[in-house]
């Protein structure tokens, strides 16, 4: 059985358009939080469907960080 490392917390998460600007972020969660995920909204309001970039920061209960990065695509 292959050993999967367990994670503690999300330090970090943000997302990003294509332009840069960060439309979303949120910082020290726990995994799999429901609550703490992006909805696809901006300031309240719908984003248009699009490309975004993600980026987050993951600390594993053996005290290893990790970066994590992508794309994900929001569509409506």
């Amino acid at each position: 059985m292959l050993w999967t490392p367990q994670v503690e917390v999300v330090e970090q998460f943000m997302i990003f358009d294509r332009w840069g600007a960060n439309v979303f972020s949120s910082e020290n969660f726990a995994p799999n939080d429901v609550t703490r995920g992006w909805d696809g909204r901006h300031k309240s309001k719908p984003m248009d469907p699009a490309v975004f970039t993600w980026f987050a920061k993951v600390r594993f209960i053996d005290g290893h960080t990790e970066i994590f990065e992508g794309d994900v695509v929001l569509m409506r």
